[in-house]
């Protein structure tokens, strides 16, 4: 049953589609692309380690978005509409480690983040609007390995939003694609297929890290996101005191994201 953090998540991601002139009907083409143009969240795809899947820095007049580009395509893209929406409901920094993508009922920020993310990935009104028009019965494998591949999404989160939206409706079904998901049927359906895999602009940003937002990389805060710099080459740089610089590091959240890495 949703909860008033999923809905508000979820209507904060129509409202978002609808003000970023991306409608509720289709697949994002460029999800990298929305955040970063009209979205106006700068975006770093960096080696975060095993331990974060992304982070949101709530910088005044800058926002800015951590990616984990060593995570597979879909982690990725589920990630950035994750911390877009923090960006969009309000939330303050954040650093995310995995499990927190999959938290639909504790954190209320991040049942609010992850329903904003499902929503702005796979508006509702394009899957109904979808089985409308293409669905017989209760979907197949097949429809969601084709669904996965026109969003950019896993098979499982397809199927989880396919059941959300009202589409799957038969839990035999339901427990049927988890079984078919699990054994890694999808993968042999993708294969007989034979269709182009998804590729946006975050695929080629992951491909060639780092990937500093290009506003923000002539700068040394470019730099120090790049590896270049470090808080005393930061100093040094901009002519600070290296504690001050240390103090401003912390103030806008660097600190815990390093030391999460």
């Amino acid at each position: 049953m949703a909860s008033i953090h999923s809905n508000r998540g979820a209507k904060r991601a129509r409202e978002a589609r609808l003000e970023l002139g991306l409608g509720l009907d289709a697949a994002l083409e460029d999800l990298l692309e929305a955040v970063e143009g009209p979205g106006g969240v700068h975006v770093a795809v960096l080696d975060l380690g095993d331990g974060v899947a992304g982070a949101y820095m709530a910088r005044p007049g800058c926002p800015l978005i951590f990616v984990n580009g060593r995570q597979g395509p879909v982690r990725q893209r589920f990630t950035l509409a994750h911390e877009f929406g923090h960006h969009r409901l309000g939330h303050a920094t954040v650093v995310d480690r995995p499990a927190a993508l999959s938290d639909f009922g504790h954190d209320p920020c991040e049942v609010e983040a992850n329903a904003f993310a499902a929503e702005f990935l796979m508006p509702r009104a394009a899957l109904k609007c979808w089985a409308e028009e293409e669905l017989e019965g209760q979907p197949s494998l097949e429809d969601v390995v084709r669904l996965a591949l026109e969003h950019g999404l896993s098979a499982q989160m397809v199927r989880y939003r396919l059941q959300t939206c009202g589409v799957l409706t038969v839990a035999r079904r339901c427990e049927k694609l988890d079984r078919e998901i699990a054994e890694g049927l999808h993968h042999e359906v993708a294969d007989h297929l034979d269709l182009e895999p998804f590729s946006d602009g975050l695929a080629v940003a992951a491909a060639h890290l780092p990937r500093i937002p290009p506003a923000l990389r002539p700068s040394p805060l470019g730099a120090l996101l790049a590896g270049e710099l470090n808080a005393e080459g930061l100093a040094a740089r901009t002519g600070q005191d290296p504690a001050a610089v240390r103090r401003m590091l912390t103030n806008l959240g660097f600190d815990r994201l390093m030391a999460a890495v």
